[in-house]
């Protein structure tokens, strides 16, 4: 009955154990501003929806009859940056700023009347302005500013408190169960070795077979998400979170058979060492 209790407590202990990692993998990339921020400079977000900003703009400038100079310069590389984080800010730490096309909206109209180089009529101006709200309405659809960033931020804050609530408890049962094994293992203490090294193996063999079945089912590659740019780092990131799953387990696995391997070598000398005061020469 000892040695079944000892193994079921290594098996929560696992449980718990794994938990706390896949938490902790979730909590250090996805669900971290700054992780997702360091993502968008690595994988040249700005640089990326800034070309895909102009080639969107370009999609309307044919059928508004104007001449495409009047899209240059209208925006600029540090305002998506700027723009960006104030989307990022939004989502993760629930602020409700607009993003500004004032901006914008001068840029358009000086280059336009530049253009033109003369007075419009009232219908030609109610186009103008009818496609400068166009152009405005595009850059804040390419860089992604949607009214679900309130949503998305409820969600988060509902997460990060049940996580808060599950890393606590976890901890709390990893305490527990470790105190158990020690009480369970008090008269041979080598003993708790080979059940924190089998729960280590099996949280292992679980990892790396969850990164080898995700990685068979999904191809991360082909994964695209509203742009471009938004693709690269979602697909880098979900890349990113595969690997540390490869690496966590590929060190709990090994973890765990230093630790058997360590038990077996004590329980192999403690062995030896009864049968050899147990052994009584002939005279």
């Amino acid at each position: 009955m000892k040695r079944i209790l000892q193994y079921i407590v290594a098996t929560i202990l696992a449980l718990a154990i794994l938990a706390l990692i896949t938490i902790n993998i979730l909590t250090s990339s996805i669900l971290s501003k700054e992780y997702v921020l360091g993502k968008l400079q690595e994988q040249n977000y700005y640089e990326k929806t800034y070309n895909e900003v102009e080639s969107n703009f370009e999609n309307y400038i044919n059928q508004s009859g104007l001449d495409e100079e009047v899209l240059k310069d209208i925006v600029t590389k540090e305002k998506i940056q700027k723009d960006t984080k104030i989307i990022i800010n939004n989502i993760y730490n629930g602020m409700d700023e607009k993003i500004d096309t004032e901006e914008i909206k001068d840029n358009l109209n000086k280059n336009i009347n530049n253009s033109l180089n003369r007075k419009t009529t009232a219908t030609e101006q109610k186009a103008i302005d009818t496609f400068v709200e166009t152009i405005c309405s595009e850059y804040e659809t390419t860089i992604s500013h949607t009214n679900y960033e309130k949503k998305i931020n409820s969600a988060l804050n509902q997460i990060n408190k049940y996580i808060d609530l599950a890393n606590k408890a976890l901890l709390v049962v990893i305490g527990v169960s470790v105190l158990l094994l020690i009480l369970l293992t008090i008269r041979r203490i080598y003993r708790i070795l080979a059940r924190i090294g089998t729960a280590f193996v099996i949280d292992g063999i679980l990892l790396i077979l969850a990164k080898i079945y995700i990685s068979s089912k999904i191809n991360i590659s082909t994964i695209m998400l509203l742009n471009s740019g938004i693709s690269d780092v979602l697909q880098s990131i979900l890349n990113e979170i595969l690997g540390k799953i490869l690496y966590a387990g590929s060190i709990l696995l090994s973890l765990g058979i230093i630790l058997t391997i360590i038990y077996g070598i004590i329980k192999g000398v403690r062995k030896a060492k009864r049968e050899k005061e147990q052994y009584t020469p002939e005279d």
